[in-house]
């Protein structure tokens, strides 16, 4: 007798166990799919797009739509834009746990085919709101990462003045013609005024002009490097003399030795032109060293000349140019490197 109550009181735990847990899977289960099935509830109030948009460039994470909706209930919710110009938006979201004023973001996706300005529709539940778009030309990037740079087509317009009554403006461009004198070959650039000018560097931080910098007292053209890019701050380098003469008058003349000192003064460092502001920009002195041809006299003094201030911007070239000393100066106001 006393065994069956054993198997009898068993079984009934059994069945009360098996039925509890039963109940409790079943609420569980239900409550997840009420919860899956239900739609949300609620209004769209704004979008607003964000990043820069240009035309034959695909869409990256930059580039979204972010969205303010109001959300009533917990549930199952689709947020997504129309197909406009090759692009559109959506959500990475698609279900609603929380409720009340929330901001979601719909990525962007597609390649842009045309430019212009197009209107994109976002739709969220029954309501929808759109915004405009628009569709830029590229921006160039150059692939110069010097100085100085040489590349073919990229030219610079520059405010000069020669002094305080003669101003003009200039564009220096770089050609595609060169000029081999010894074992150097040089990049030709361009004026307006159809001047010329010869160029070259190594590649390594060194650049140099073939100049007629001294052509008034009767030097022809030189070579010289007028900027390191590689030497510190405080470091400087000079050419090797050269013999020229300034004639001052029609009856007397003054034979002169020359060096053309080059000094950094600063590196790294921004420059405020009238048009905009240039990081990253080297300082360099040219200082023309005067004197006798047996270094007796120091001619530079006694003219008084002052150093030349240059200022090179990095992947831009000369942006600043002064002579103190015949108050000629050039100031880039803008420039294009191809």
């Amino acid at each position: 007798m006393k065994k069956l109550f054993d198997k009898i009181t068993a079984l009934l735990f059994i069945t009360i166990f098996l039925v509890s847990a039963c109940s409790k899977d079943y609420s569980v289960e239900t409550q997840q799919v009420l919860e899956v099935i239900v739609p949300s509830k609620g209004s769209l109030q704004s979008i607003t797009a964000h990043g820069n948009f240009y035309q034959g460039i695909t869409l990256t994470a930059n580039n979204y739509i972010s969205a303010i909706v109001n959300i009533a209930n917990y549930g199952t919710f689709q947020l997504h834009s129309d197909t406009v110009n090759g692009c559109w938006f959506t959500s990475d979201a698609s279900y609603a746990n929380g409720t009340g004023t929330q901001t979601i973001i719909l990525k962007g996706y597609g390649t842009p085919i045309n430019l212009g300005t197009y209107n994109f529709h976002v739709y969220f539940l029954s309501g929808s709101a759109s915004t405009s778009i628009t569709f830029a030309t590229p921006p160039h990037i150059s692939t110069e990462t010097d100085y100085f740079p040489m590349s073919v087509g990229s030219y610079w317009t520059e405010d000069t003045i020669a002094n305080a009554s003669l101003k003009d403006t200039l564009r220096y461009s770089v050609s595609s013609l060169t000029q081999t004198i010894g074992a150097n070959t040089y990049t030709l650039f361009l004026t307006n005024h159809r001047d010329t000018i010869l160029y070259r560097k190594d590649h390594a931080g060194h650049y140099y002009e073939y100049s007629s910098l001294l052509a008034p007292v009767g030097v022809d053209k030189f070579e010289y490097k007028f900027l390191d890019d590689q030497l510190p701050e405080g470091s400087s380098w000079q050419t090797d003399p050269v013999y020229g003469i300034y004639k001052i008058d029609a009856t007397q003349s003054l034979p002169l030795k020359i060096v053309l000192k080059c000094t950094i003064i600063s590196k790294n460092q921004s420059f405020q032109l009238k048009t905009q502001k240039v990081d990253s920009v080297i300082h360099i002195q040219e200082q023309l060293i005067l004197t006798s041809p047996d270094g007796n006299s120091n001619y530079t003094t006694l003219f008084g000349i002052d150093p030349n201030d240059a200022y090179y911007g990095k992947k831009i070239g000369l942006i600043y140019y002064s002579i103190p000393f015949t108050g000629f100066l050039r100031e880039a106001r803008s420039w294009y490197i191809e």
